[in-house]
């Protein structure tokens, strides 16, 4: 009698459990590991004037954005509405990336209780065709005689850029106890060339020569902005002002509509790296990678060309009903996608 106590207690909890759970949670049986899945809620409230914002929570960790904004859409004379969500990038746990093959969009229906595909409201992608870079690079001492590795690793990620994105600039930021900067420029040999004659020096200005290339980027216009850093210590030499909390806060509060992201490495092999703040300055869609040696380096550099280049606009267009902020659509985007 006890036992059969028990078990009618457990079903009672269960069912309990399973009509609690939100209807509009992502279903228990996970997607492929080549679809991904985004989450957005949806409002117009004068037909005119669409808004998204995007549920983290459900998205698949692989989709990198900047969750934490709005976008705002626009009318589309006659009968339609764009949204623009600019900058995202899909890169696995392995730091992948990931090339989109297609997007199929879902609205939650309360009438049916469960998503239904839309094919009348539709989510279409491009990719970037306009894309600034600021490498900042350490030329420190300390790198001894991986120098040169790293150097040529810098200079094929410039060549694989430029062979990857029809309109690119890229600016260098070479620091030690000295910051030289190359400002950002689409003559790929010129910038070769400025690579090869970088020289080391004693020191690490590393939060200085990042502060110049956030506002290297800051202060120029591009379809897709991003910063990548490479180091192999911590900052011995820069301006005390300038903490890795001020550029934290300098690459999250931009006043730009694009913001930058920002990738960071570190060579973990000499035991100098800084890893939690590069970690945290790996922001607004970027990631960190930590390699332990000079050799792993270069394949770093080189999975970082590729996320780095391969980032995409999402144009979501639909009618002109009115939606209510109070009670947003509830929409689904089912992304297909192949490592690149």
């Amino acid at each position: 009698m006890k036992k059969n106590l028990i078990y009618l207690i457990l079903i009672i909890i269960a069912f309990t459990v399973a009509c609690k759970k939100d209807k509009t949670d992502p279903p228990d049986n996970p997607v492929s590991q080549n679809e991904f899945e985004l989450y957005i809620d949806f409002w117009n409230p004068e037909g005119d004037n669409p808004e998204i914002s995007f549920d983290a929570m459900k998205t698949s960790p692989e989709i990198k954005i900047d969750f934490t904004r709005t976008f705002a859409g626009f009318a589309v004379p006659p009968h339609f509405t764009n949204v623009i969500i600019d900058n995202l990038r899909i890169i696995n746990e392995q730091n992948i990336n990931y090339e989109i093959q297609d997007i199929n969009a879902y609205e939650y229906r309360q009438e049916i209780g469960g998503w239904k595909l839309d094919v009348e409201f539709t989510m279409s992608y491009e990719p970037i065709e306009d894309l600034n870079v600021m490498l900042v690079l350490d030329a420190s001492e300390s790198l001894g005689e991986d120098f040169p590795k790293v150097k040529e690793y810098a200079i094929s990620f410039v060549d694989s850029i430029f062979m990857t994105v029809p309109i690119v600039k890229i600016g260098i930021v070479a620091f030690s106890d000295v910051i030289d900067v190359f400002g950002l420029s689409s003559d790929k040999y010129e910038i070769i060339d400025y690579i090869q004659n970088i020289e080391q020096g004693l020191f690490t200005s590393l939060y200085d020569a990042i502060n110049v290339g956030i506002d290297t980027l800051q202060s120029n216009a591009a379809e897709s902005k991003s910063l990548l850093i490479f180091t192999d210590g911590t900052d011995n030499n820069s301006d005390p002002e300038i903490t890795y909390n001020y550029l934290l806060n300098k690459l999250e509060n931009d006043p730009n509509v694009i913001k930058i992201n920002s990738f960071t490495i570190g060579l973990e092999g000499k035991g100098g790296v800084d890893k939690p703040v590069l970690e945290l300055l790996a922001t607004n869609g970027g990631i960190a990678e930590f390699p332990q040696n000079v050799d792993q380096l270069g394949v770093v550099f080189s999975r970082f060309s590729k996320s780095i280049s391969n980032v995409y606009n999402l144009i979501y267009t639909r009618n002109q009903q009115q939606i209510p902020k109070s009670s947003p659509a509830k929409l689904k985007f089912v992304i297909n996608a192949l490592p690149k």
